[in-house]
């Protein structure tokens, strides 16, 4: 494994080149679900691909592109994305890079024709590649998109106006706004981003129409919301996609007074948590890798956001529920041992 955590992009960029084949086609693969940060990054390394290494980079994922602001995104990107079931793979594994995930990560469908060369993450997590993989994990960043962004501008690559849009609303909603593990290397791309992109296709992108089963979830959201000192927490019954459940544990933890939020979601066969801090000491990715086993599911994530899985596919309705409930009552004690710990006041029974 070639482990460039601590290396400079000019080293990271000679690294890739050596494990990158003379021709061909080479796979971008991001976590199913694909957000924002995990889109930009997969075009952020298309362009590399075909600007430094006349290479041919093709962006495939799993699940599906559900969230209206990603969708729009998706209308704007010149590259276009193909599921792996679209996929006509030949006798060979085909080169593989994997952006803002890695394919020891749970939130990842590797495809059986898929060989990992290289990783571009920015989430904690342990290392599990093998051979020549180069593996770039640098949680110091609040944004995959950033370090693609210093990579291409290392190679001398120039971003598109509309790429340069899509990767400047990928930092900004990654880091909210930069309140959440954003550091200066984040706001200087963002900014020269910014300085250079179509202005039009981020106010589209940032302003998409939201369908109406949105407003479904919202209510449902709101009504089974509960508060205890200050935490809020809330559960989708059923969810066609996990990406509803992390936006809503940012919109609670914009309630006043509150300073952790999370939010559950039964979606096929998955209990998907995702859970926000208001303070960058808490560790929520820590927290949450705590409570979901590797036998049960998978978790990961920063200080202050955190998401993961629980397999419920073997359990019954009732069992389902008690599962949650079980999940529930671990990261409320979880979360009042911190608070507890951090000399914030403890939990109440008001609210």
């Amino acid at each position: 494994m070639n482990d460039v955590n601590n290396n400079g992009t000019g080293q990271l960029l000679e690294a890739l080149a050596k494990v990158l084949p003379a021709r061909g086609q080479v796979l971008i693969i991001p976590h199913d679900y694909p957000d924002p940060d995990a889109l930009a990054s997969a075009a952020a390394v298309q362009l590399l691909l075909a600007k430094r290494h006349n290479l041919r980079g093709k962006i495939i994922f799993s699940g599906i592109v559900s969230r209206a602001e990603n969708q729009k995104i998706l209308r704007h990107l010149k590259y276009g994305l193909t599921t792996d079931l679209q996929w006509r793979p030949g006798r060979e594994k085909i080169p593989a890079i994997f952006v803002d995930t890695a394919p020891w990560r749970g939130n990842v469908t590797v495809p059986v024709f898929a060989r990992p060369i290289a990783v571009f993450d920015h989430h904690h997590g342990r290392h599990k590649a093998q051979g020549n993989m180069v593996v770039d994990i640098n949680p110091v960043y609040g944004a995959t998109t950033t370090r693609l962004w210093e990579c291409l501008q290392a190679a001398g690559i120039q971003v598109p106006k509309w790429l340069a849009a899509i990767m400047a609303y990928a930092i900004t909603t990654e880091t909210f706004d930069f309140i959440r593990h954003a550091t200066e290397r984040d706001i200087l791309a963002y900014t020269l981003l910014l300085n250079q992109c179509n202005m039009k296709i981020l106010g589209q992108i940032k302003n998409a129409s939201l369908p109406r089963a949105y407003f479904g979830y919202l209510a449902e959201a709101v009504t089974n919301a509960q508060t205890y000192g200050r935490v809020a927490w809330t559960h989708l019954a059923t969810v066609k996609q996990p990406e509803i459940v992390a936006e809503t544990a940012d919109l609670l933890l914009r309630m006043e007074r509150i300073m952790w939020a999370f939010c559950t979601g039964f979606t096929d066969d998955r209990l998907v948590v995702s859970i926000r801090a208001e303070a960058t000491s808490l560790h929520c990715g820590r927290l949450l890798r705590s409570i979901i086993g590797r036998e049960e599911g998978s978790a990961g994530g920063h200080e202050q956001a955190a998401a993961g899985y629980i397999d419920v596919s073997k359990l019954s309705a009732t069992e389902r529920v008690q599962r949650r409930d079980a999940l529930e009552a671990k990261l409320l004690a979880k979360i009042e041992n911190r608070l507890s710990d951090t000399a914030r006041p403890l939990l109440s029974s008001e609210g």
